[in-house]
Formats: structure tokens, C-alpha cells, sequence
């Protein structure tokens, strides 16, 4: 009896030794996610004296009306800074992807925050009223919330946006990397 007691606090000690690293992980992403913010908000301010670049593509600049959409735009922005400069003088370690898309009366947002090795570590979306956060350790999700409510990392949701985000990350970063090579 006395072993099954030690056994379970045992564990029970470890669950909690990992709950505190995870909940301590997010704390990190969240200052990550404010000092990144700051940087980009001096990018968008000043731009020629900082060290954030923007690139920005637009789909459908002019807003035409789109067949059974209506009036529709999506406007991809990278945040970027200087790498590894003794490798490559210049800027192209991405920071972060911030996607909005505009259709008629609906307004979708979604950002990618990634770390200085370039992983994943946070992802956010907001579709139609419903806001959902992904947080990464080595592009693991070790957090996903909707609505305020902490979901099980192992339903269906879960993994399915997770994937989503991951897909999604490796398409945009694409993208980034072949901007940089005109």
C-alpha cells in the first residue's frame, strides 16, 4: 500500500513539474509575442530607422466583387530582421505572418509568431467570432485554446488545427523565402 502511495505522488509531483514547464513555456511565448509586437509597431511607425522589414502581398488590391463572395481581399504581411549576419548580411530570419482577409462583412485574422530558430511557436485565428491560440514547443502543440477554453491536445480539434497550422506555416514561409530571392 505504502508503495502505491509513493508511486502516485510520485507521479502526481511529475504531472505538476510539467504543467508548471508548460505554463512557464507560455509565459515566454507571450513576452515573445509583446516584444515582437513592439518591434513591429516601430517597423510600422518608422520604418527606414528600424530593424523590422515588411513585406506585404495583396490579393485583389482594387477590392473587385468576387462571384458568390462579394467584395473580397487578403493581405499577407511578413515581419522580418537580420539572421545569422555572418552567414547573410541580410535581413531573412522571419519573426512573423499576419493574414487578413476581408469578405463583404467578415473580417478573418490569422498570425504565425516564430522563435529566432524560425519554429513555429504560436499561432492565432480569429473566424467568424470564434478566436482560437495554438502554442508550440518544437512545433508541438503543448496548448490550444478556443474561446477562452483550454482544449484536450489529444481530440479531433486539436490535431486537425494543428496540422492546419503547421501545413500553412510551411506554405507561407514558401512564399517569404522565394520574395527575398528578387
Amino acid at each position: 500500500m505504502k508503495k502505491i502511495i509513493l508511486f502516485l505522488a510520485l507521479f502526481g509531483a511529475f504531472g505538476l513539474s510539467i504543467s508548471a514547464q508548460t505554463e512557464k513555456r507560455i509565459e515566454e511565448i507571450k513576452k515573445n509575442y509583446q516584444e515582437t509586437g513592439d518591434k513591429i509597431k516601430e517597423c510600422e511607425e518608422n520604418g527606414e530607422y528600424s530593424s523590422v522589414f515588411l513585406s506585404e502581398l495583396v490579393v485583389n488590391k482594387n477590392n473587385g466583387s468576387y462571384p458568390a463572395v462579394g467584395i473580397f481581399q487578403t493581405v499577407f504581411k511578413f515581419y522580418y530582421t537580420y539572421g545569422d549576419r555572418e552567414k547573410n548580411p541580410y535581413p531573412n530570419r522571419l519573426m512573423k505572418i499576419v493574414i487578413e482577409t476581408k469578405r463583404s462583412a467578415n473580417t478573418e485574422k490569422r498570425e504565425f509568431l516564430f522563435n529566432e530558430k524560425e519554429q513555429l511557436i504560436f499561432y492565432y485565428e480569429s473566424l467568424e467570432e470564434v478566436e482560437k491560440r495554438l502554442y508550440f514547443q518544437n512545433e508541438a502543440v503543448i496548448k490550444f485554446v478556443i474561446a477562452d477554453k483550454t482544449q484536450s491536445l489529444k481530440n479531433a480539434e486539436t490535431l486537425k488545427s494543428a496540422k492546419f497550422a503547421i501545413a500553412e506555416k510551411k506554405k507561407l514561409v514558401g512564399i517569404f523565402q522565394n520574395s527575398l530571392d528578387y
